[in-house]
């Protein structure tokens, strides 16, 4: 539908030659009549809703749960009428009942799409979107009526179907992660969108496009007055906060749910779900979408957007912590607005704070930059007498000579006696090149007879276009609490594991600000300075 795309995986099979294959989402419509929307709307890569997030399911015959059996007629009159199930409310209008459900084992009419009238028409951002006809219309009235407060939205999404929810779930996973896409996704066939009652809201504030699920939620005043006026033109905010073991989803400021007005100020009203409403019970176990993902090559560097993005000052996370776990179990990288250095070690994510202290960091916070693998070991060495870190990559170098085309990430295991580190706070906006924000707020810190490991990656020469050539470090002791980029270091003697890698995977942003990076330009004088330089320079 008018699903653009998030972000792009860009694989490079580096043994014997490069192959490149992207990963964008494709838009598509389903639309009936078509109208052009004077209103401004908004791209729809927004945080794709959660049980909202399913397109139009395999038609069920009707809207009783997959797994219960209708209760057996009794033969008996009396009988009957008093086992009877209370009749669930309606609300038909021309052949169509606005208070069809659909979620956890609940799919739509067979005849759904053969008696619903369908809008399609462009956004703010040009892409098509789907909606119900009156839905549309109650959209545009509300929509009308909270510009006169100066308050701005926008269609992100309307009706989806399975073959878009499918895909929905799979980028969601891929920048998310599993666990949070059972959360917030809802199984393709079992989604309210499927209806094209359910609409997706973006904002629009001061001008600029907010559209995403952890840019959205940063906005709670605004969304309580919108939620104030959605009643009045026959929509319920469904995924309500304080009620997801009723819903089974997240809560969704941002998506809402045409009803018609009358159940719609009913529900409002006395506080309640649609589900009790409708006298629903929502199961969670009916419909298990267990579809695996593509899986991660063991053989694979995988790598989150560019060193060269990062430098010249993008620092804004693009796949989340949780998803990153799921790309490797080893590597190093750096947190949303470049908020710490990071380790990955164990299969765990740390943060090596400005003061050198080590924690660890939410699921759902965002990474701009990291290299991950899944860490075998390919070969081993011991190391003597290094006394520095130009004596270490020396060593290193001279090691893996022979492979020098290959990746490599390797864990150096020792017994310190000496490492200086640093680590930075997170930056605040308008962000600076790199290596300036760093002059300007990095902080050092020396660990003196400290056992640990350091955490390294080895990219080729011919990677200067995509990230730092040679050897990049990070610290963590043992006891995982202290931690940082490394900047200097001695070792007497110390193990090192290597783990030759082939192959190469790149995660970009679809972003406009991502776009408008002159990612071809020359930074390496300022890709070397974040990389090595100390205060005492």
């Amino acid at each position: 539908m008018n699903k653009k795309t998030i972000a792009l995986i860009v694989s490079l099979a580096l043994c014997f030659g490069t192959a490149v294959t992207s990963c964008s989402s494709s838009d598509s419509s389903s639309g009936q009549s078509t109208v052009s929307s004077t209103e401004s709307a908004a791209e729809s890569t927004q945080a794709e809703s959660t049980g909202d997030e399913s397109s139009k399911a395999e038609p069920a015959a009707d809207s009783t749960p997959a797994a219960e059996s209708q209760p057996e007629e009794s033969t008996a009159d009396s009988q009957k009428d008093t086992d009877a199930p209370a009749e669930r409310k309606t609300n038909i209008i021309d052949g169509t009942d606005y208070l069809t459900f659909v979620s956890h084992g609940y799919k739509l009419p067979d005849d759904w799409e053969d008696k619903t009238e369908m809008v399609t028409f462009l956004n703010g951002q040009g892409y098509e979107v789907t909606v119900e006809l009156r839905a549309y219309a109650a959209y545009q009235q509300l929509k009308e009526e909270l510009e006169k407060e100066d308050i701005h939205i926008d269609v992100d999404t309307g009706y989806r179907s399975v073959a878009e929810q499918i895909e929905l779930m799979q980028r969601y996973r891929e920048r998310y992660g599993s666990d949070y896409v059972k959360k917030v996704v809802a199984v393709p066939g079992y989604s309210e969108h499927h209806t094209g009652l359910a609409i997706d809201l973006y904002l629009v504030v001061d001008g600029k496009d907010i559209i995403y699920n952890e840019d959205l939620v940063k906005y709670p005043e605004i969304w309580a007055k919108i939620h104030e006026k959605l009643a009045k033109y026959g929509f319920i905010l469904h995924f309500a906060e304080g009620k997801e073991d009723i819903t089974k989803f997240a809560y969704e400021p941002w998506h809402i749910r045409y009803v018609g007005e009358e159940p719609a100020k009913e529900i409002t009203e006395q506080g309640l779900t649609l589900e009790e409403y409708l006298g629903i019970t929502v199961p969670t176990d009916q419909d298990v979408y267990e579809e695996p993902m593509a899986p991660v090559n063991t053989e694979t560097v995988y790598q989150v957007a560019m060193l060269q993005s990062l430098v010249q000052g993008f620092y804004e996370g693009i796949l989340s912590v949780d998803a990153l776990k799921e790309k490797g179990d080893t590597g190093i990288g750096t947190f949303d607005g470049v908020n710490g250095e990071m380790i990955v070690i164990d299969g765990e994510v740390y943060r090596a704070n400005e003061n050198g202290d080590v924690e660890k960091p939410e699921g759902d916070e965002m990474v701009p930059f990291s290299n991950v693998t899944f860490f075998d070991i390919d070969e081993t060495a011991k190391l003597k007498d290094i006394k520095d870190m130009d004596t270490l990559k020396k060593a290193m170098t001279e090691y893996i000579e022979p492979n020098k085309n290959m990746f490599y990430m390797v864990k150096i295991n020792a017994e310190f006696p000496y490492v200086k580190a640093r680590s930075e706070p997170k930056q605040e906006k308008p962000y600076k090149m790199l290596d300036e924000a760093l002059s300007e707020t990095q902080k050092e810190f020396e660990f003196k007879d400290i056992k640990g490991t350091i955490v390294g990656l080895y990219c080729p020469d011919y990677m200067s276009g995509l990230n730092t050539p040679g050897w990049h470090f990070h610290f963590i002791s043992e006891d995982r609490t202290k931690g940082g980029h490394v900047l200097g270091v001695s070792i007497s003697e110390a193990e090192v594991q290597f783990d030759k890698t082939a192959g190469f995977k790149m995660y970009l942003y679809d972003s406009d600000e991502f776009q408008k990076l002159d990612l071809a330009k020359n930074v390496d004088e300022a890709i070397k300075s974040a990389e090595t330089k100390s205060n005492d320079d």
